[in-house]
């Protein structure tokens, strides 16, 4: 495939990224790029020249004298700083426990990820960092957090080490990578976190090869032809913008986290009910990425018109009195075929607007379609138009888009009729946390 890519490795020290963003880089034919290696060679030059490595005022003057210059060599990018490569000693440990202060220095951050960004001129680019999805290539599709815990993070770092002739004791490493987290994650500036639509990989109990495939098999899906042929695109854009209109000036609709759903590949957005118009709202704001598929009740495509219409914008007709194994299974072949398709695990509407369990036919939907799931929390819609609201009132309503829950995590909860249960449990306590944000403040556009 002739595109270019630049795939997007984020996490903590010693999560596997940089052997996973070198075997991916490989495997695509992409060049591999360690943003860290910047940042340690900036520590690097400081530390040749005696510099403070604490005081930006010190560091800041040499940086801008400094003379940068980048090359491919063996499908990975090199550097020289004043024409020396530094090389190894980018990893020795004066270096190691240097590099947090100086990352954290807002105008080394800034000469750095302009650099970063120019190396997108060379080709397509696997590269690997804390904050690569985030604030270098925050468009990129091909977004991924890597992460393990702390022990089983520590435990490779200090095999590293000692394979390379350290000394350094095995607690030791850890508290030194507790010390790297916190500095990485509370500095002001382009604090480690995960990147909104980043796909998380826990790399606990798994080798590079499994990492590689469960990344690589990600790709696939984002890269898969959208399968939108039981939708009209053109009756779906007068719907959706119809509809986005009419909540905009009925209920002064807000959306959040949109980033979160994926522009391609098989995924499913599941949402609380609370409302008529939970419906509309959620398709109304996903038009922007992409087109959904929908479910509703049989009894809606009796009628000539509305049958017409419905099929026209791809809404799959669903038995909600019997198991409708046909529904499933339109369900399950979209989202292999890498379409979107929206589910509201509690079946129907709330009665007084709380979240309501979870039926059990979503939890296989789920586990069957293997795709990963966007939690969706829809706040003010019960007041503005519920079951037994005397129609259509301007309350506020907002649509809160939550981080992908993905298909490691959900095969993680078991196999079978027992696991469905706990898949649905999983979505509805998502779903909840988001709810439970939003109304803290916590959510922000």
């Amino acid at each position: 495939m002739n595109r270019q890519r630049i795939i997007a490795i984020d996490g903590p020290a010693a999560s596997g990224k940089s052997t996973v963003t070198r075997e991916v880089a490989k495997r695509m034919n992409c060049i591999y790029v360690d943003s860290g290696a910047l940042y340690r060679g900036v520590t690097w030059k400081m530390i040749q020249e005696g510099v403070n490595t604490k005081n930006p005022l010190l560091v800041l003057p040499v940086l801008l004298k400094s003379k940068w210059k980048f090359e491919v060599r063996n499908g990975a990018v090199a550097f020289t700083i004043d024409g020396v490569e530094p090389g190894e000693a980018l990893r020795g440990k004066e270096v190691r426990e240097a590099v947090s202060d100086i990352a954290a220095m807002p105008a080394v951050r800034t000469f750095v990820v302009a650099r970063l960004r120019k190396l997108k001129k060379l080709g397509s680019l696997a590269m690997e960092g804390r904050d690569i999805a985030s604030v270098v290539f925050p468009k990129t599709p091909y977004k991924f957090y890597l992460d393990a815990n702390p022990e089983e993070r520590a435990k490779r770092r200090h095999a590293e080490l000692v394979a390379s002739g350290e000394t350094e004791k095995a607690q030791e490493v850890l508290e030194s990578l507790q010390r790297r987290d916190q500095k990485d994650s509370s500095r002001k500036t382009a604090p480690l976190k995960i990147a909104v639509g980043a796909y998380v990989i826990d790399t606990s109990g798994h080798d590079i090869e499994e990492v590689t495939r469960i990344l690589m098999g990600r790709i696939a899906e984002l890269e898969k032809p959208r399968n939108d042929k039981m939708i009209n695109p053109i009756w779906y854009s007068m719907t959706c913008n119809f509809f986005l209109i009419c909540l905009q000036l009925k209920n002064r609709i807000k959306f959040y986290g949109l980033q979160n759903v994926p522009k391609t590949g098989g995924v499913i957005i599941a949402s609380n009910h609370a409302s008529y118009i939970d419906p509309p709202a959620v398709g109304a704001c996903t038009y922007r990425t992409r087109m959904t598929h929908f479910m509703a009740r049989d009894t809606l495509f009796k009628k000539g018109f509305m049958n017409w219409f419905l099929h026209k914008v791809g809404v799959i007709p669903l038995d909600r009195d019997k198991g409708d194994i046909k529904a499933m299974k339109t369900a399950i072949a979209l989202l292999k075929d890498g379409a979107s398709v929206a589910l509201f695990p509690e079946g129907t509407r709330s009665v007084d607007g709380t979240l309501q369990p979870p039926k059990p036919g979503i939890g296989f939907l789920v586990a069957k379609g293997n795709a990963p799931v966007v939690p969706v929390y829809i706040h003010g819609s019960y007041e503005a138009w519920s079951k037994h609201s005397e129609g259509w009132k301007p309350n506020p309503v907002s649509v809160i888009f939550g981080n992908l829950i993905t298909q490691e995590e959900i095969r993680g909860l078991g196999e079978g009729r027992d696991a469905y249960g706990l898949i649905g449990e999983l979505i509805m306590k998502r779903i909840a946390d988001l709810k439970e944000n939003f109304e803290k403040g916590l959510i922000h556009e």
